[in-house]
């Protein structure tokens, strides 16, 4: 009788070892949904979870999820997405901070699972941003967790992690989490980040709006002020007076800034053109005297620059701003000839036969009669300004209708025996150009 009971408590005992060998949990057994009964288990809850989720049925979701989560969590990646997203949408509804806390947690759980280091990091960043409200703490972190993946892995910044890094900094600068240099070090990364895809694919939108944002962003900030700028830079700029990617940074950042009359500008581009004698350079330095009203060293640099550039359409634009000096300079014949030039380079440089426009206008050439046909070349120059480029049609079209008023009138032109409006007509003097008649209305 002995015997026969020891035999039934081995039998229990080695069947209740079997059932222990059997049914396994995913989470000790280092598999995705376990063994035996566990993972029927396991494919029941996280079907469940599923199908409750896929009908926002969150509240009864989440009973499912949590044994997903807790029994099987290599099953499916789905168990870190969709829970996420359940749980951003409690915090939503209930702003229980607890909830973000959730949130890094099934992230950090993603990224053991899945070997998905670097994308849960950027995940747990725009998490603590979208939930973090104004919490330092929050921003604090989420910076953080950005500036780290742009450290240990730069090419994982496309067009939405860049523009979050720059808005992640911003918000964190508003907060005194960070200090100015480091806003315009982020600046810096991700427009680097953003023109190195574009320099592959020029033309894609995603990351053209990208740029556009960032900058928006770092404008905004308040961290690019002109004191900043100088408080940052001058130390690091007579340290090292001779760093030209230093130099182009910061004059980069001091044109977008609005400050190209500050004595840092005038200090950069003085350095840059020193160790790098380029059309770049030279036009820096011509825009910076231009600002200090020095026109003769402008048009000195202005000068040079056109004369190293070797783009066409660059060439054209440094033309047009030297036209303009002169123009300002009131030496018109200067100005006409810079405008030509630039327009024969660019024919699509619309600012340019504006230009030209305005040299001629008060023209003396002769006698009244002569000085009033230098009009109608003024008029023509202006209307092919505005059909080359829209963008001056509002400018253009306030010149037409007062400088029409200055044509001739048809009594004037008679006794010259001018008679048909629209015979061709030779201004001469500097002018030197072809036109039509046309007569002052009355």
């Amino acid at each position: 009788m002995k015997q026969t009971a020891s035999r039934i408590l081995t039998g229990i005992f080695l069947t209740m070892m079997t059932l222990a060998a059997t049914a396994q949990k995913g989470v000790d057994s280092n598999s995705p949904f376990g063994h035996g009964e566990d993972s029927i288990r396991c494919v029941r809850n996280a079907s469940l979870f599923s199908t409750y989720f896929e009908n926002k049925d969150y509240d009864m979701a989440v009973k499912f999820w949590r044994q997903v989560f807790a029994e099987c969590p290599a099953s499916s990646k789905n168990t870190y997405i969709k829970g996420e997203a359940m749980f951003k949408e409690f915090f939503r509804k209930t702003q229980n901070k607890a909830y973000i806390d959730t949130v890094l947690l099934i992230l950090t759980y993603r990224s053991q699972y899945f070997n998905e280091v670097v994308p849960t990091d950027l995940r747990k960043s725009i998490a603590l941003y979208e939930l973090g409200g104004n919490d330092p703490g929050y921003a604090k972190e989420s910076y953080g967790y950005i500036m780290g993946v742009m450290q240990s892995s730069p090419q994982s910044f496309d067009h939405t992690y860049s523009t979050l890094y720059m808005a992640v900094a911003a918000k964190c600068y508003s907060m005194n989490v960070i200090q100015a240099d480091e806003v315009i070090n982020a600046y810096t990364k991700a427009m680097s980040a953003v023109d190195s895809r574009l320099t592959k694919k020029p033309d894609d939108a995603r990351f053209l709006e990208a740029k556009k944002n960032i900058d928006a962003v770092f404008k905004s900030s308040g961290a690019a002020s002109c004191s900043n700028l100088e408080e940052l830079f001058t130390a690091k700029i007579d340290q090292n007076p001779n760093d030209i990617a230093l130099l182009k940074k910061v004059l980069d950042l001091l044109i977008d800034g609005g400050c190209s009359e500050s004595d840092l500008y005038f200090k950069a581009a003085t350095n840059l053109y020193r160790s790098e004698r380029s059309a770049e350079a030279a036009a820096k330095l011509a825009e910076m005297n231009v600002a200090r009203k020095k026109f003769n060293d402008a048009e000195h640099y202005y000068v040079e620059a056109i004369e190293l550039e070797t783009n066409s359409k660059v060439k054209s634009a440094l033309l047009t701003k030297l036209a303009t000096l002169e123009l300002t300079s009131d030496n018109k014949q200067a100005a006409r000839d810079y405008a030509k030039n630039a327009y024969s380079l660019d024919n699509t440089n619309g600012n340019a036969l504006f230009i030209i426009g305005e040299a001629y206008a008060g023209a003396r050439i002769g006698e009244s009669f002569e000085n009033q046909t230098v009009y109608w070349v003024v008029v023509d120059y202006l209307y092919k300004a505005k059909n080359t480029d829209p963008s001056i049609k509002d400018k253009a079209d306030e010149r037409i209708a007062i400088y029409s008023k200055l044509f001739p009138t048809k009594e004037e032109a008679f006794f010259r025996s001018i008679i048909e409006e629209g015979s061709t007509y030779q201004v001469g003097g500097w002018v030197n150009e072809i036109t039509a008649v046309r007569f002052r209305k009355e």
